[in-house]
C-alpha cells in the first residue's frame, strides 16, 4: 500500500469558543465585585486552554516529521525497487506533494491558528484585568466622596440642629 492510498487526517480541536469568550470578556460596572472574583478562574481556565492549544501544536509537528520519514522511506523504497535513482530533491518534492504530509501540514496551520486566539484570549483577560482593577479604582474614589459629601452634610445638618436650639433658646429667654 502506497503513501497516496491511505490517508491520515488528523482532526483539530478548537478549544476556544469566540462566543463564550466574548461572554467571558463582558462584565458590569454594577457589578466588579463578581467580575473581580470570576476573573482569577477565568485566567486559570483559558491558560489551560492556551496549553492544550500549544500542546496541540507540538504533538502535529511531530507527527509531520514522523509522516515525512515514513513517506521518505516509502518514496526511496519504491525508487529502488523500480530501478529508478532519485535525487534528494526529487524525494523533497515527493514528500511535500504527498497527501498525508499535506493533510497534516492543513491541519498544522489550524492549529497554530487555534493557539494563536488562546494566546490573544490570555492576552485579553490580562487587559480585563487591568480595567477592573481601574474601574475598582475609580469606584472607591466614589465612595470616598459620597462618604465625605455625607460626612459634610451631616455636619451641616449638626450645625443647623445646633443653630435653631440656640435660636430658640433665645427667644424663650
Amino acid at each position: 500500500m502506497t503513501d497516496e492510498t491511505k490517508t491520515t487526517p488528523y482532526r483539530v480541536k478548537d478549544f476556544i469558543d469566540a462566543a463564550v469568550l466574548k461572554n467571558d470578556m463582558s462584565y458590569s460596572v454594577s457589578d466588579l465585585s463578581s467580575a473581580m472574583m470570576q476573573q482569577g478562574s477565568l485566567m486559570v481556565h483559558y491558560g489551560v486552554l492556551l496549553s492544550k492549544a500549544s500542546r496541540q501544536v507540538d504533538d502535529l509537528k511531530l507527527l509531520l516529521e514522523t509522516t515525512e520519514a515514513v513517506v521518505y522511506r516509502n518514496i526511496r523504497d519504491a525508487a529502488i525497487k523500480a530501478g529508478n535513482k532519485l535525487t534528494e530533491a526529487q524525494i523533497e518534492k515527493e514528500i511535500v506533494l504527498s497527501a498525508n504530509v499535506l493533510s497534516i501540514k492543513r491541519a498544522l496551520a489550524e492549529a497554530k491558528q487555534i493557539e494563536s486566539l488562546a494566546k490573544t484570549s490570555v492576552e485579553a483577560l490580562r487587559h480585563k484585568k487591568d480595567m477592573l482593577v481601574s474601574q475598582g479604582l475609580i469606584a472607591r474614589e466614589e465612595i470616598r466622596g459620597d462618604v465625605s459629601i455625607n460626612r459634610r452634610n451631616a455636619a451641616d445638618e449638626e450645625r443647623q440642629a445646633l443653630e435653631d436650639r440656640v435660636l430658640r433658646r433665645m427667644q424663650r429667654d
